[in-house]
């Protein structure tokens, strides 16, 4: 493959590290670290990973999409949304064939030794029954084989592009970026559904309020009223208590029964007081209860009732 020159802003830094960046004993090249796409391959994909990046991201750039890179992962954003991937290269697991030092050899015919002594000598207690030989017993094998994963629920679409028997990763990235676009549309109907939940549950949550105020300044008009009967009830009683006494029964404070009757007469000027229209009117006033502009008011009626679980 001819060396990529010039690559996209978005990946230099990560092109970079990829081809300066000396492998760990294991022939790792990660590029996870703040500024760097998170790519992790094999030394000998290195170069195929570069290509891949910078035809990604300028395929990104010409439906309006920006590669970023996060350190461990890639993004791609539109609005308010936004999608991680990553690419890496597939592994094997393979079981080791030693082909060990001198000094590997020389440890492990030490070690079997001082084994066969202990089981001579029945000497359970100096066998390491969890030693093993100073040799992996299976290794990773780097196949060659990249894999470009975006990280989204993405309702049954596909999520996942990788080298095949005759397909190469870096041949689909149209295919690549026409799924990231898709996911990204379906994450923002997504989020526009919740958000749309989520506004209705205010609004009901605020009917709900208004119910509930709306009960209590309800309560709050019927106690007046169960009180203003009350007293009415009290003041015709009295009313016919009085009618009922003789002629001759006297408001004079000359005698017991006179300075009762005097008590009941203030009695009923009081109840009077309290139940008139002056009073009525008072009450009408006081905290809102018969507004001109009713804010508890609900165009749409009473609400449904909670059901428990938050709607």
């Amino acid at each position: 493959m001819p060396l990529m020159e010039n690559p996209h802003a978005s990946v230099a830094k990560t092109v970079k590290f990829l081809r300066t960046r000396k492998p760990d004993k294991e022939g790792l090249l990660s590029a996870a670290a703040p500024g760097l796409c998170g790519v992790v391959v094999g030394a000998a994909s290195a170069e195929r990973a570069c290509f891949f990046l910078d035809a990604l991201a300028r395929a990104l750039d010409e439906v309006g999409l920006s590669l970023t890179a996060d350190g461990e992962k890639m993004s791609a954003q539109k609005g308010a949304d936004k999608i991680s991937f990553t690419l890496l290269e597939r592994t094997r697991r393979l079981k080791y064939v030693p082909v060990p030092t001198p000094e590997e050899i020389a440890r492990e015919d030490k070690r079997k030794e001082k084994r066969a002594r202990s089981l001579r000598r029945n000497d359970w207690d100096s066998i390491s029954f969890g030693s093993s030989p100073p040799w992996p017993e299976y290794v990773s094998a780097w196949t060659g084989e990249l894999v470009f994963s975006i990280d989204a629920w993405a309702d049954g679409l596909r999520k996942t592009w990788g080298d095949g028997k005759t397909q190469r990763v870096e041949r689909m990235v149209p295919e690549i970026v026409a799924g990231i676009e898709l996911i990204l549309e379906t994450i923002r109907v997504r989020r526009e559904e919740r958000e749309e939940r989520e506004r209705q549950w205010k609004i009901l949550q605020h009917r709900r309020q208004l119910a509930q105020a709306r009960l209590k300044r309800e309560e709050t008009r019927l106690s007046h009223l169960r009180q203003i009967i009350e007293l009415r009830r009290e003041a015709r009683e009295i009313r016919e208590w009085i009618s009922g006494l003789p002629q001759e029964a006297s408001l004079s404070g000359d005698s017991d029964l006179g300075r009762m009757l005097q008590w009941v007469d203030s009695r009923l000027a009081e109840l009077d007081r309290q139940t008139g229209l002056d009073a009525a009117k008072s009450f009408a006033a006081e905290g809102d209860l018969f507004p001109a502009v009713d804010e508890l008011e609900d165009p749409l009626g009473d609400p449904p009732v909670s059901s428990g679980w938050g709607y």
